[in-house]
């Protein structure tokens, strides 16, 4: 077979998998993103949560829930004998530190297991291409490119699944994202 042929191959084979690794991601990140944006249920919100409030001219508010007013959200904050009102048309964004639901966390898991599976699965793609054990020592030197890339496939698809179920069976607490209500 000549030299000229198997680097042929060997850019077809580059392409697809890097194009199918490409594919994966943009799905993986499509899914969680358009999901997190959501926000969730402002009802979850129990007195005495933490709350970070992004107010409108970007000045960031950082506080103890209280209740919530008829015209927006009444705040405990330190330094301040009396509650803080809040209207929410002065509010951009409400988050709450509060225990996560299974699917949050497990959304959180994911995102966590796929970035770690990535790192892992391209240092052992490297080793296992550095000690033969998956190339022939005969190929050319792009070969390390493609067994790395199949390893940080696996890796992003193994994190992401390891991630995910271990953290939605466990689920803990986080900065969740709140829907303001319409005004």
């Amino acid at each position: 077979m000549s030299g000229g042929n198997r680097l042929v191959r060997l850019a077809a084979r580059r392409r697809r998998s890097s194009s199918t690794l490409a594919l994966l991601v943009l799905a993986f990140l499509g899914v969680t993103s358009g999901v997190a944006a959501q926000g969730a249920d402002r009802n979850r919100m129990a007195s005495g949560d933490s709350v970070r409030i992004r107010l409108t001219g970007r000045m960031m508010v950082a506080a103890e829930f209280r209740e919530w007013d008829v015209n927006g959200i009444v705040l405990d904050m330190d330094g301040l004998i009396e509650p803080y009102p809040v209207a929410v048309s002065d509010m951009e964004r409400l988050d709450a530190f509060m225990r996560r639901t299974n699917r949050e966390s497990f959304r959180h898991g994911a995102v966590l297991g796929a970035a770690s599976g990535i790192f892992i699965g391209a240092a052992v793609g490297l080793l296992l291409h550095k000690t033969g054990v998956i190339s022939d020592p005969d190929d050319p030197p792009a070969e390390i490119f493609t067994d790395t890339l199949r390893w940080v496939g696996l890796g992003l698809i193994g994190g992401a699944v390891a991630g995910g179920f271990y953290f939605g069976s466990h689920p803990g607490h986080g900065w969740i994202r709140i829907a303001l209500p319409v005004s």
